[in-house]
């Protein structure tokens, strides 16, 4: 039995640590100055005195302060350096981030949490050196603050007292702002952040974006009512905070979703049914009638390509998959996102027309929290890196917000460089973006690429871009009201509520065949644990189906497909082994993901004359455009040689007319030329070619 006070305390503690944690004090003193903190699991100490572990979470402060007494006591080292006794593994108090309230002030407490934001580092007055102002009076003390209450006034003349700045000793601490995990939200808005004190070797241990456990003291400060004019000048009110004890960084994949034997027993049960994948796509967005392919790629979007490889040289692969979807108005893009981020364990819903580059990537910026100092914050595709951010409203999204994108979505990391300030975020997202035709709804006569009012580097990012047209019908959009009236009508019966009488009647509304909470652990469970490889069959259709492509359009001088799609090829055949929870891709998966990549192809990369042409998309200029526009060039430079001067505008014309563009072609074309600086006016209806010289 332990008495109290605090030499039986030092004692124990200094016993302990000399017992069961004496070849990590050796390390300490051959990596010291660099090591000064000790990490000691508390069901170790529990193990040695249960009731010295019950003090040490009911009652921390003096035990953390006498556990660093007695290591610094054991190593005998500077008595300039503080030393730290890290406890983790504390699991009597573990709220969520949002629950934390005042029952846990003065306890240790655990939080499983993510980093969104943190300050730079500030120098913090830890022993206060104080003397009396008084003139004579001889009164001088030592404080340390983090646990004894400075004075206000001298004890023996009663006067006030000032703190010597030059003779106080300082620690490095920082702020971090955390929030619960988004797999433990469930697509849901955090109530509340927390602020987190790190002090000394924790400073810059993390980044936002970082999934941590982090254990401390949850504490309260008044607030400052000359900054809060909402509170009354009557009210006493405080501010929670944790002052980090210790921090372990974690897997960052859906780290808080719990998979208990039970649910991976349902889960390998439920990978053996050779339909899996046709059960998983009509358990998404199943109030949307129809789209199959673009479930199909939704579905192995959810899973992802194979995250655990690199090249021969260590360059990193994207394993991501992301997808674009650009549709007319009133084509359930909208309904499709938000269905999908609240069904995939770790996913972000943003509308691009109120994001910002700092809310979809990370920023710098001054604020309070850092005291006026730079804090770095992290936006939706950091927050969200190991899940899928949804971004409705793609087009709506400014140019300048939109170009901190080509980073994030191909090399998935984000540069921050701001007044001397260099971070780099991961960003492992894949994203699913949704956006309107440039003119409302699309016009067949054009290509879609001239539609989309996003720049070609970037559309060229996405594995796959579905454009949805609003067809008329008869047959189409009698299903589509069926389906939707149906669903209004039953759960208005219900009062709210779905019920199987609705998938009964008729079987005019498809029923989710996975239970959602079970399709999360199923996607979270593949993700962690399925690795998919290639067998040589699969690596063979592969080639067989890039070369003939690529042959193809050789033939017909045109370049269907690059190995940016062959790449996204590869993840698309990965994931859908994965949604088999297979370690291998086979020929199977392989026909899958070229069926998604022909149907793409065929939707938005065929030119005016048939031709699959991949530069339509990646550059908006098809070589039938290309071909064009070198016919009319030619055209002008003959007659430039052949007057001795400038093309005549109308002979320009008439002159391609002849080879088989139209009138109205050539205008377009000609002033896409002007545009670009390739041709000009000398004067009212004609044309000249620009010449370029070498200086």
């Amino acid at each position: 039995m332990i008495e109290s006070s605090s030499i039986d305390i030092l004692n124990s503690l200094k016993s302990f640590l000399q017992q069961y944690c004496s070849q990590e004090i050796d390390e300490i003193r051959l990596e010291f100055p660099n090591r000064r903190s000790l990490d000691v699991d508390i069901a170790l100490l529990a193990s040695y005195n249960r009731e010295l572990a019950s003090m040490l979470i009911d009652n921390p402060d003096s035990i953390i302060r006498e556990a660093d007494n007695a290591l610094a006591s054991i190593l005998n080292l500077d008595k300039s350096y503080r030393f730290h006794v890290r406890f983790y593994n504390q699991n009597i108090y573990r709220p969520l981030v949002q629950d934390v309230g005042t029952e846990y002030l003065e306890k240790l407490i655990t939080l499983d949490a993510l980093v969104v934001k943190r300050s730079e580092v500030l120098s913090k007055v830890r022993i206060a050196n104080v003397r009396c102002t008084k003139a004579g009076c001889s009164y001088r003390a030592e404080i340390d603050l983090d646990y004894d209450e400075l004075p206000e006034k001298c004890p023996l003349c009663n006067s006030r007292i000032a703190i010597q700045e030059d003779h106080s000793s300082k620690i490095d601490m920082q702020r971090i702002a955390i929030q619960d995990p988004l797999e433990v939200l469930k697509g849901n808005v955090p109530n509340w952040q927390l602020t987190v004190v790190l002090e000394d070797d924790l400073v810059n241990s993390v980044l936002p974006g970082d999934r941590i456990e982090v254990t401390g003291v949850l504490k309260a400060a008044m607030i400052d009512k000359r900054r809060n004019r909402s509170i009354r000048s009557k009210d006493i009110v405080y501010a929670m905070y944790l002052k980090a004890v210790s921090l372990i960084h974690k897997q960052k994949d859906f780290a808080s979703l719990q998979i208990t034997k039970s649910d991976e027993e349902k889960i390998k049960d439920l990978a053996k049914d050779p339909n899996i994948i046709d059960k998983i796509v009509n358990s998404i967005a199943a109030s949307v009638y129809g789209y199959r392919e673009i479930k199909t790629a939704v579905a192995l979007q959810l899973f992802g390509g194979n995250s655990n490889k690199s090249l021969i040289d260590n360059s990193p692969v994207r394993s991501d998959i992301h997808i674009l979807l650009i549709g007319d108005p009133g084509s359930a893009k909208t309904r499709i996102l938000q269905s999908v981020a609240a069904l995939v364990p770790k996913g972000i819903y943003v509308s691009g027309k109120s994001v910002t580059a700092g809310g979809l990537t990370a920023v710098a910026e001054k604020d309070e929290f850092s005291e006026g100092g730079w804090t770095l914050k992290a936006g939706a595709l950091v927050l969200g890196n190991g899940g899928l951010v949804c971004i409705d409203e793609f087009d709506k999204i400014s140019d300048e917000d939109r170009s901190a994108l080509h980073e994030a979505m191909e090399s998935q990391t984000i540069s921050v460089a701001k007044a001397g300030i260099v971070a780099n975020f991961s960003a492992k997202t894949s994203i699913l973006a949704a956006a309107n035709p440039k003119y409302g709804r699309f016009d067949p006569n054009k290509y879609p690429a001239d539609q989309y009012d996003i720049p070609p580097t970037l559309l060229s990012r996405f594995d796959l871009i579905f454009p949805i047209r609003d067809l008329m019908d008869e047959q189409l959009d009698r299903n589509i009201a069926e389906h939707i009236t149906l669903q209004h009508k039953i759960s208005a019966e219900n009062n709210g509520l779905i019920t199987d009488q609705l998938y009964n009647e008729q079987n005019k509304v498809s029923k989710p065949e996975i239970d959602r909470e079970l399709l999360r652990k199923y996607i979270a469970y593949a993700r962690r644990n399925i690795f998919p490889a290639l067998t040589e069959e699969a690596r063979g259709r592969i080639v067989s189906y890039y070369t003939t492509l690529r042959k193809l359009g050789k033939n017909m001088n045109t370049t269907p497909i690059t190995p940016r799609q062959l790449e996204g090829l590869i993840r698309l055949s990965e994931a859908s082994a994965k949604a088999r929870l297979s370690n291998k891709v086979e020929i199977s998966d392989v026909e899958r993901a070229i069926s998604l990549l022909d149907y793409v192809l065929r939707q938005v990369a065929i030119d005016k004359e048939g031709r699959i042409d991949i530069d339509i998309i990646s550059t908006n200029m098809p070589k039938e455009r290309v071909s064009k526009i070198n016919i009319i060039k030619s055209i002008i430079s003959s007659m430039e040689k052949k007057e001795g001067g400038a093309a005549k505008i109308d002979d320009v014309i008439k002159a391609a007319g002849e080879q088989g563009i139209s009138t109205d072609e050539v205008n377009r074309l000609l002033l896409e030329l002007e545009k670009g600086g390739e041709i000009y006016k000398p004067r009212v209806g004609y044309i000249k070619l620009v010449e370029y010289r070498d200086e």
